[in-house]
């Protein structure tokens, strides 16, 4: 049996327990690139087409943003959109802006499951004054946060 078999076994138990997974993909120092997760099944659960990604955190908080993210929209049956700002979701009341992921069939383990990547929206994150990347006098390094 190959490893990756039972990976995605693994994976396919944690949607038909909890609705959907979470992958983590870690940054690359070597070349700069920053980790990045998403989730895996949104688009099979509760009316939604679409998954969620967060890029620039480790695998804790990214987990936790996209757990976050997901009850919320679910929640308020809100679908997401181009520039949807997600309202005091973040400690110290900050906000989350969604943006749409370029190329979803980059995200490997959705198409390993599904054989095709449904529509992804990015979670961006704001710096302390909730400013976002591209907005005016945003203080954060561009870096941290990649589009995905």
């Amino acid at each position: 049996m190959m490893l990756e078999d039972t990976y995605l076994r693994a994976i396919k138990a944690i949607i038909a327990n909890y609705g959907h997974a979470v992958q983590y993909v870690g940054g690359d120092p070597e070349t700069g690139a920053r980790p990045f997760a998403y989730t895996i099944g949104l688009h099979r659960s509760g009316g939604r087409d679409y998954e969620l990604a967060v890029s620039g955190l480790g695998p804790a908080a990214s987990a936790g943003v996209l757990d976050l993210l997901a009850e919320a929209l679910s929640e308020n049956d809100t679908p997401p959109s181009a520039g949807l700002q997600v309202r005091n979701l973040l400690e110290l009341g900050l906000d989350l802006r969604l943006r749409l992921v370029s190329h979803p069939e980059e995200l490997g383990v959705i198409r390993l499951v599904y054989g095709a990547a449904p529509t992804v929206w990015q979670a961006l994150w704001p710096d302390l004054a909730n400013r976002f990347p591209g907005d005016p006098a945003y203080d954060l390094a561009d870096e941290l946060q990649e589009l995905l």
